[in-house]
Order: structure tokens, then sequence, then C-alpha cells
């Protein structure tokens, strides 16, 4: 006898509750990684510290939510998504409500930390239940659903220095952080009273996978680290490569990635399954992720600061005119959901972003100090427009790639080497930035030859997958003619 899927048997109201809880908890993930960035400032003012605790108060959120996402995606796949994200946000608002009390940076840092620890279980897992809740079967309210997520992300990265220079400014950065806690419990309360405790018909038998955890963590910390350090500027300019604290870093988290692959192979239960990446297609994929963010990071980063200190725009009218941007974003994630899902075919659309992201970033050599508003708009629409397949499309060509029992690991993997890209993109444009005597040279050169260059390698990446069949509703509605034409041809043969 088959067992009822507990997701398939909710109804529409308990399912949109839920999706709407998931997407709180994706924004809330997204808005505390930038909400820090602008309110910085007051908050030294006011519980001391320099400017040397600048890069920690950013990167030990970062540190903590990137390590904890391939954590999280595998235990989801090995012993279910629920408690986990329930463990996960529990985690978020405790860090939460310490950030606001805190006293002295110390605890601020430590209380982001722990913030980021339950962060990395809200996007990971809030994607892979959304996939969860509509499968290929439900296409229509897949393709709405992963918009809304587009949105939500788009809204949280650029939001998020927005509200925390408003609430610096005009009430309390405290309120930056507790601003969580009504969301967070809303969210909290929906998933714990709705969302089923679907979990894997069998068991994981085999130890715990303790020393893959130790090297995968200690690992991805001190890479991270190290690009951020290289991506942080302190007086004026940044660390070198060379720099022994910036090269000790990423060498010696290198060297504890590398140790992990054999760790993983004789592993029972590996949290890194090495299987994954034998699938070419899951490789590219990854991949081009991560290129993708490193070409379109420092577009977002590096531009307002030719708006505010080239052509002399306020920080709200710099924030304003990287709409075109965001509208791209928003558009071409939902353009690249409906082409793959109508179509069944990832790689076409995949493709034409990678294209246009090279395209929109390129034209940026000729950015000067006279360069036309109306032209920037346009060459920020084209990179949002590349920049939408990443964020949709990737996700979905990556979660069909692989069976469903690791959908949670495909899907934090994905999630992760995004970020790892975005870091590396930050570092090495702060390089370039450093080569430059004029701003203006400076900022339009080091978004073309990072967006260019990364752009072109995931172009590059793109071209090694295997175009992979994806669920249509036309191939699903042909499925059950196919099953029963053999016996009625059979039928009249006899």
């Amino acid at each position: 006898m088959t067992t009822p899927d507990a997701y398939d048997a909710l109804t529409t109201r308990r399912r949109m509750a839920i999706t709407f809880a998931l997407l709180g908890c994706a924004f809330l993930a997204m808005l505390d990684g930038t909400v820090v960035g602008t309110a910085l400032p007051r908050i030294v003012e006011q519980i001391g510290g320099d400017g040397s605790w600048y890069v920690w108060l950013v990167t030990a959120y970062l540190l903590t939510s990137s390590v904890s996402v391939p954590l999280y995606g595998r235990f989801s796949d090995l012993y279910g998504r629920r408690r986990l994200l329930l463990g996960g946000l529990t985690v978020f608002l405790a860090g939460s409500l310490a950030c606001g009390l805190s006293d002295s940076m110390a605890v601020l840092i430590a209380s982001r930390a722990l913030q980021g620890l339950g962060a990395g279980a809200l996007l990971t897992l809030g994607m892979a239940l959304i996939r969860d809740l509509y499968p290929p079967s439900r296409t229509q309210g897949l393709i709405r659903m992963q918009t809304v997520l587009a949105t939500m992300m788009v809204l949280g990265m650029v939001g998020g220095p927005i509200i925390g220079g408003l609430l610096a400014d005009h009430a309390d950065w405290r309120w930056a952080f507790w601003l969580n806690l009504p969301i967070g419990l809303a969210a909290s309360a929906v998933l714990a009273r709705f969302l089923p405790d679907h979990r894997p018909a069998t068991a994981p038998s085999g130890r715990l996978d303790t020393a893959g955890i130790a090297l995968l963590a200690a690992g991805l910390s001190l890479a991270l680290t190290g690009l951020s350090l290289k991506g942080n500027t302190t007086a004026g300019h940044s660390p070198s490569w060379t720099d022994p604290t910036v090269a000790g870093c990423l060498i010696g988290g290198l060297a504890l990635l590398a140790l992990l692959l054999p760790v993983e192979r004789r592993a029972a239960v590996p949290v890194l399954p090495m299987r994954l990446f034998q699938h070419r297609t899951y490789s590219a994929l990854l991949a081009a992720g991560f290129f993708f963010q490193a070409a379109a990071l420092p577009v977002g980063v590096f531009l307002p600061l030719y708006f505010q200190y080239v052509r002399g725009h306020s920080a709200t009218a710099s924030g304003l005119l990287l709409l075109p941007l965001l509208i791209g974003m928003t558009l071409g994630n939902r353009l690249t959901a409906t082409a793959v899902l109508r179509s069944g075919h990832a790689k076409p659309a995949l493709l034409a972003g990678a294209g246009l992201l090279t395209l929109g970033t390129a034209a940026f050599f000729t950015l000067d100090a006279a360069t036309p508003p109306a032209w920037t708009c346009v060459w920020l629409m084209i990179a949002g427009l590349g920049t939408g397949p990443a964020m949709g499309g990737i996700t979905i060509a990556t979660q069909n790639c692989v069976p469903h029992a690791d959908m949670g690991t495909a899907t934090a993997g994905s999630a992760l080497t995004k970020q790892i890209g975005g870091a590396f993109g930050l570092a090495c444009g702060q390089s370039l930035m450093s080569y430059h005597a004029t701003p203006t040279a400076a900022i339009g050169s080091t978004i073309a030859w990072s967006g260019t260059i990364a752009g072109l390698l995931a172009l590059a990446a793109l071209l090694l997958m295997r175009n992979i069949a994806i669920p249509t509703p036309a191939s699903r509605r042909n499925e059950p003619a196919a099953r029963t034409a053999t016996p009625t041809t059979n039928e009249s043969a006899a």
C-alpha cells in the first residue's frame, strides 16, 4: 500500500500559509546579511569599538550562516526538514534578541554569529520546502513561488542597508534586530501548526560523519575569513593576496577542504556525498552559480560609490538608481522559471542569462563622469536580466538533476557556492580598484572586468552541462496516454 504524500494532502489555505511563512524566513535571512552596513557608524558610536571591528561584525554572520548551509541541507535529507527549520528559526530569533540587547562590540559580534548559525536554515530549507510544496506537477504554482522568492531575496539584499540607515538615523539601530522577532514568531507559529513532519522512509544507518563535519566547517570558515579580509577596505586600501593573514587563511582553508575528500569517500553517511559530484551537470551548475554571483555582486556594491562620489547623489538616490538592476533580476527570474518549467529545458535559458550578464557588465568599460543616467539604467537592466536566471533557474535545474533524496543537499550546495562566489568577486573587485587613480575609472573598470571574466566562465561552465529534461505539464499529460497505448494496441493485435 502506497503512503500518501503529506505535502500533496495539504489544503490550499494551509499550503499558502506555509508558503508565506517560508518566504518570510527567506526575507529575514537576506535582510540581516546586509542590515548592519549603514548602521555601523552609529553602533560603534553607542557601544564602543573602532573601524577594525567592522569587518568582524559582518564576517561573523557570513561565516556561521555559510558554514551551516551544507549541514542543514544534508541533515534535512537524512532526518526531515521540519524540525531543522524550526530549530534554525529559534536560534536565529535568539541571536536577534541578543543582538538588540548587546552592550559591547564583543557581545554583538558573538550574537551575530549565533544569528547566522540559525539563518543558514532559513533560506536553504525554505527553498527546498517550496520545491516540496510545489513539485513539477504544480508548475504554475512553482513559477509564481520562484518569482516571489526571488523578489523577497532582492528586497532583503537591497532593503537591508536602507532599513539599517533609516533606523539608525531616526529610531534606534537595535530595532534592526528586534523587528525580526514579530515576523519570525509569526512564521514559527504557522510552520509549527501546519507544516507536515515529513521524514525519509528509511533512516540512515552508520555513524555520524563528525570528522567530515569538522573539516568542512573549519575549511569553509578559514576560506571565507580570508576572502572577507581581502575584501575589507581599511584606511582606503585592502590587504594584498600575499598578506600573511589573508594567504594563511586561504591556504589553510583549501588544505582542510582537500583533506575532506578522502574522509567523505570512506564515511558511511557522508555529510558531503561525493557521488553528487560525479554528475557532470550538477558540478557544472555549481560552478556556474559561483561565477554568476562573482560577476553580479560587484555591480550592486561598487556602482553606488560611483553615484555618490562621482555624480554627487545622496545615499537614498543611489539606492533608487539601482532599481533597474532589481527590476531586471526579478523579471529575468520570472521569465527563466516560466521558460524552464514550460519547455522542460534549463540550458538555453541559463546560457542566455550568462550572455546577458556578460554583455551588461562589459558595457561599464565605457563608464565615465559624463555617462548619461539613461545608459547606466539600460546596462543595469541588461545585467539584471542576466542575473535573474542564476536565482531561480539554477536552483530548479539543480533540484531536478539529482535524486529527490538528495534535494536538500543539492539546494544547500547551490546556495553555498553562490555565497562563496560573491565573497570571491568582492575580494577580486577590491584588488582591481586599487590599480586605478580615479574613482570613475576604478569603478567602471572593476565592474566590467569582474563581470566579463566571470560571466564568460559561467558561460563555459554551462556549456559543459547536459540539457536535463524537466517534467512539464504536456509531458505529464502524455504519460497516462503512453501507458495505456501499449495495452490497447496489444489487445487489438490479439
